[in-house]
């Protein structure tokens, strides 16, 4: 064993009259412990938080969007197929966006109508697997909730719909929170108002449009803005309400799993093939400021809470700093029979690793035991304030070494100045008075 670290591991050995240093080192290794075993987990759940929010927002939104400068895609098919020739392009599919009045027996509301071709959908958004109430109840299975979607335009009767009510109507999917502000069910009757469906009337004010559609299901995706506002129908059934022909408001587009994250050239070859009188819109330029205020929000807690460890790293100074003064005349006898200033500074900067490295350790493990014991048990939240019913832990093992790193680093830069100043003393001092 090295004579540095054997004197180190000496002096941290506890003994009567250096009680209270031990008690002092005690601190220190109990301070970066939980400084480092907070910070993992913290860092662990808002990682879940953003991995589940993106994976929410690109199962709502397609990986890219197209669209015409002023005014609806005409032949949406056939610009569908120049997009399907892209490199990277899985699945294309048109749809119409409008915002409508929903009106029920019970309530009304204000929503956004999306129209969707159901075979093609399928393959670009997670309508179908987002189905959480069906005419049946809740979808035994994905085939299960595919076939309501297909089904779309003439849903089957539903379970709790009226024996005498049997006219067909063209379905619609709502969101849950939109269905329960309009308290329906599958197989309730709503109405659908365009406000400027019709265009003006003969005194210049608009003109609403009005069509009954039948509820065929509930999607819950876990996101507000979309359980509680939006609504589905056939892209047939909007082309015809909204008036629209054989146009559609714009095309959606998904890429290769692998290639989500190069989105940007995709949706740049894409904007090519379509030529100039369409642009296209990518996920993550249309989400940048939330993604970017969620990153601000990690680094931001993260610093808050390192500074726990930075805490106890002042603790580490002060050990070693009231160390220094009570083994004065230790320092001088070892430095009066040959040991080099390099050797006393190793000696203290060995003593505040051993305590940075121990917290750590100590930390990482019941960070690591923490974020498990979250995952397992699934600790409640409040749904009517959080969008999830549970705390999403995603343990990032890049995440968890640079905290450990980090909070090495910050341990070995508290034992430099109390080091040098050992390093510094000459052998006189420690023995003047002896």
């Amino acid at each position: 064993m090295d004579f540095e670290l054997l004197i180190a591991l000496s002096h941290l050995r506890s003994r009567r009259q250096d009680a209270g240093i031990s008690l002092i080192a005690l601190l220190s290794v109990a301070g970066v412990t939980v400084g480092v075993a907070v910070l993992i987990m913290v860092l662990s759940v808002m990682e879940g938080f953003e991995i589940d929010l993106r994976k929410k927002i690109l199962g709502n939104q397609a990986h890219i969007l197209v669209l015409a400068y002023g005014g609806p895609v005409e032949s949406p098919l056939e610009l569908a197929k120049k997009i399907e020739g892209v490199e990277g392009v899985e699945a294309v599919t048109p749809f119409i966006y409008g915002e409508v009045m929903l009106k029920s027996t019970y309530g009304v509301s204000g929503a956004i109508l999306k129209g969707v071709d159901p075979q093609r959908a399928l393959k670009v958004n997670d309508i179908a697997s987002d189905i959480e109430v069906g005419p049946r109840g809740a979808p035994a299975s994905d085939g299960e909730r595919a076939a309501i979607l297909a089904g779309l335009h003439a849903p089957e009767p539903a379970i709790a719909q009226d024996i005498g009510d049997t006219e067909m109507f063209p379905g619609i999917i709502l969101g849950d929170g939109l269905a329960e502000v309009l308290r329906v069910y599958p197989g309730d009757k709503v109405f659908v108002i365009n406000p400027i469906g019709a265009g003006t009337g003969p005194m210049g004010m608009p003109m609403p449009t009005t069509r009954t559609f039948r509820v065929a299901a509930l999607v819950h995706t876990g996101m507000y803005e979309y359980d509680t506002k939006w609504s589905y129908i056939t892209l047939g059934d909007a082309q015809e309400f909204m008036q629209l022909s054989d146009s559609a408001t714009g095309l959606e587009a998904r890429v290769r799993e692998d290639l989500v994250w190069e989105v940007p050239e995709v949706s740049a070859q894409v904007e090519q093939a379509v030529g100039p009188l369409f642009y296209a819109k990518n996920w993550l330029t249309m989400n940048e400021a939330l993604f970017r205020a969620l990153a601000m929000e990690k680094w931001v807690m993260g610093l808050i809470l390192a500074q726990i460890v930075s805490v106890a790293a002042l603790g580490i100074v002060t050990n070693l700093i009231v160390m220094v003064i009570t083994r004065s005349r230790e320092i001088s006898i070892l430095k009066a029979v040959g040991a080099s200033a390099r050797m006393i500074r190793t000696i203290f900067v060995m003593e505040g690793l051993a305590v940075g490295l121990v917290g750590t350790g100590l930390g990482v493990s019941l960070g690591l035991a923490g974020c498990a014991i979250l995952s397992r048990y699934h600790y409640p939240l409040d749904t009517n304030v959080y969008y999830l019913d549970s705390l999403p832990v995603v343990i990032v093992p890049e995440t968890v070494a640079v905290v450990a790193i980090g909070a090495v680093i910050v341990c070995f830069l508290a034992t430099l100045y109390p080091s040098s100043r050992a390093a510094a003393m000459h052998p006189v001092d420690g023995l003047r008075y002896e």
